[in-house]
């Protein structure tokens, strides 16, 4: 006699479905992302500039008309270990020297020998929002994000190295760098002074016909079009550049990038 009693053979095709199901309901939570909300208001009283370096994440750098710095983020992780990952990684706000300084701190190495450390870092994305008087100066340095900015007036850096970086209604200077992703600039009327660079993506900077700036374009593997006619394109294969002025050159607008077409143009063509 059977110590534990049998199944009736019509209810295995059930138990395995049955199983099947836990399965990929186990599976389905341990890939969901874990997420926790951060977010802070400081004194913009006395803050002449704000800086963020974050490690995995997009920033999006907005404008408001009040005085204050509004620091918004969403820590997010998911697998096994989520939760950790999350506890483990800091938001790290700080004032000093007249500057508001934003920080991402992910966890130490899991494992190390002498002065060498390997293993996994861990730690969760970071997706941040600044909300900032429209003439507060402000830096941006994230690794693994894309990065956009909105409606400045002070100038602005934005860098990053694997992400593409946007940039609308700037109507100050502005400094750009990535090394995998496009560049797009549009400008709230004339051209401000501009440096951007690229590796892997196109350029394209859009500003008032009646901007008046220096330029000094280069591109390895691109065409460089213009809808200004004073831009003349040196080298018809391989390397192409473009130096000159336009209106008496007031500001000045360098662009390199070593994939990628560069494109100058005005707000009247590109709203056609």
């Amino acid at each position: 006699m059977d110590r534990f009693p049998r199944l009736p053979r019509h209810f295995l095709p059930l138990a395995a479905l049955a199983v099947a199901a836990l399965a990929l309901t186990g599976g389905a939570l341990a890939g969901q992302a874990l997420e926790e909300p951060f977010e802070k208001t400081y004194d913009g009283n006395g803050i002449e500039r704000v800086r963020l370096q974050n490690v995995n994440g997009p920033v999006r750098v907005g404008t408001w008309e009040r005085g204050h710095v509004r620091v918004s983020a969403v820590k997010r992780a998911k697998g096994s270990r989520a939760e950790e990952a999350i506890a483990q990684t800091e938001i790290r706000v700080t004032k000093r020297a007249g500057a508001i300084e934003i920080e991402t701190v992910l966890p130490k190495p899991t494992r190390s020998w002498g002065f060498f450390s390997w293993g996994n870092r861990g730690g969760a994305e970071v997706a941040y929002e600044l909300l900032l008087p429209a003439a507060l100066p402000v830096d941006v340095e994230t690794v693994n994000g894309r990065v956009t900015a909105e409606k400045r007036l002070g100038p602005v850096t934005l860098n990053t190295v694997n992400g593409s970086v946007r940039v609308e209604e700037q109507g100050g200077p502005l400094h750009v760098n990535t090394v995998n992703g496009s560049v797009e600039v549009v400008f709230s009327g004339s051209l401000q002074t501009a440096d951007l660079e690229t590796v892997n993506g196109s350029v394209t900077v859009t500003c008032a016909r009646d901007s008046s700036f220096r330029f000094d374009l280069q591109t390895v593997n691109g065409k460089i079009r213009s809808d200004f006619p004073d831009v003349t394109v040196e080298g018809k294969w391989g390397p192409k550049e473009a130096r000159g002025e336009i209106a008496g050159g007031r500001e000045r607008l360098t662009v390199e990038t070593v994939n990628g077409e560069v494109r100058v143009l005005s707000g009247d063509a590109a709203a056609r």
